[in-house]
């Protein structure tokens, strides 16, 4: 069964804004907007497909051509939809500067995963079984760290897939619950205040790459203690902050080079290197070439 077709609009994919489409099995597709700049997506969605989408920040608009019909979800707002009657047809709207998270998911694997649950899910009893059901309502503290972990995954290529396979089924299942599996449960520094604190972090160690601040001018910059940072950091970004900032800087690299526009001297400039030979050699190791032979081969 082939869940949804996507007919892209005007969607922009670069080293600023990203959106990925990704089947993580046959049942389960999941679609990721993060930093994204303004765009619309057009989809066709079969109507055994149980469909959830999160918004942590900007704001999602849904039309529905053959009505007057409008949905808007925005910041820290999730919205759950099955509609069994018909194939839906939503234009899709996203702002500039989205972080969403889009599932979709197969009724028959919800059923499966449910099975022992669904006494609890108004969708999944016998007596409402053709019935549509809709839902939106605010995005909760411990999905919002699922979601953080899906879209900032610093898993090697071959386990990546599997690895936002099982937090989506986190994050489903934390939907359906509203009670966290692992991630603040185990991590006792993640509560509203501190996300935002860390966000705030994160954003900060970005726009200052070149020339980035130690963790201590970090936490003191957005006033949290050091300890906390590295550990919420960890915890919602799935690696320390060096190794986050690394690994930005690289793919960052990777995407000027793929540009044609810069030598390999000018990239390694921009991120802050004052000598080359460092930058040849961090690029080596992540992606197992230097910049040389990789401008070679595209």
């Amino acid at each position: 069964m082939k869940l949804i077709e996507i007919h892209k609009d005007q969607l922009i994919n670069d080293a600023e804004s990203k959106w990925e489409n990704q089947v993580l099995d046959k049942e389960l597709q999941i679609i990721e907007f993060k930093d994204s700049a303004e765009g619309k997506l057009s989809l066709k969605i079969n109507p055994k497909v149980v469909q959830y989408y999160f918004c942590i920040q900007g704001k999602l608009t849904f039309n529905f051509p053959e009505s007057s019909y409008q949905i808007t979800l925005k910041d820290k707002e999730c919205f759950f939809f099955y509609n069994p009657d018909k194939a839906l047809e939503p234009r899709l709207h996203c702002s500039e500067n989205s972080q969403l998270l889009l599932i979709y998911c197969s009724l028959e694997k919800i059923h499966d995963l449910f099975l022992d649950k669904n006494q609890g899910i108004d969708f999944l009893k016998n007596e409402n079984i053709n019935r549509k059901f809709y839902r939106q309502d605010d995005l909760s503290l411990d999905m919002e760290v699922v979601i953080n972990q899906i879209q900032n995954s610093r898993m090697p290529n071959n386990l990546n897939k599997v690895f936002k396979y099982a937090k989506t089924l986190e994050l489903l299942s934390l939907y359906f619950s509203n009670q966290s599996a692992q991630n603040v449960a185990s991590c006792p520094f993640l509560n509203e205040e501190s996300i935002s604190k860390i966000k705030e972090a994160k954003d900060l160690l970005i726009k200052n790459m070149a020339e980035p601040p130690t963790i201590a001018e970090l936490a003191s910059k957005v006033e949290i203690n050091e300890f906390r940072l590295k550990e919420g950091f960890k915890s919602m970004y799935g690696t320390t902050i060096y190794n986050y900032l690394m690994d930005h800087k690289m793919n960052l690299a990777k995407s000027l080079l793929d540009s044609k526009e810069y030598k390999v001297q000018d990239v390694a400039y921009d991120l802050g290197y004052s000598n080359a030979s460092h930058f040849i050699s961090s690029f080596k190791n992540k992606f197992g070439v230097t910049p040389k032979k990789y401008l070679q081969k595209t």
